[in-house]
């Protein structure tokens, strides 16, 4: 895997690590005002970031494939193939 496309996707984890964290404190704080913007900053930002990955390198789950021509989902390389592990 190229280190562009590594450092991306260690973006989208993180990124959505954070709003996964914010997402369970306002379980218990639904009202916490300062919370609900840092949720939408960080909704955001994780959908910029899936968005550039898209475009980059092709759909990150089935549900963001285009679905226009072809199934694009099953282009590689799969997390088994060796160019999807190389640093």
């Amino acid at each position: 895997m190229d280190r562009n496309r590594a450092i991306l996707l260690n973006k989208i984890s993180k990124t959505g690590f954070i709003l996964y964290d914010i997402h369970l404190f306002l379980d218990t704080h639904p009202t916490d005002y300062q919370a609900l913007r840092y949720y939408e900053i960080y909704q955001k930002k994780l959908d910029e970031l899936k968005r550039e990955y898209e475009k980059r390198y092709g759909p990150l789950t089935p549900k963001m494939t285009d679905g226009s021509d072809r199934w694009n989902w099953i282009d590689g390389p799969w997390p088994w193939e060796r160019e999807y592990n190389e640093e």
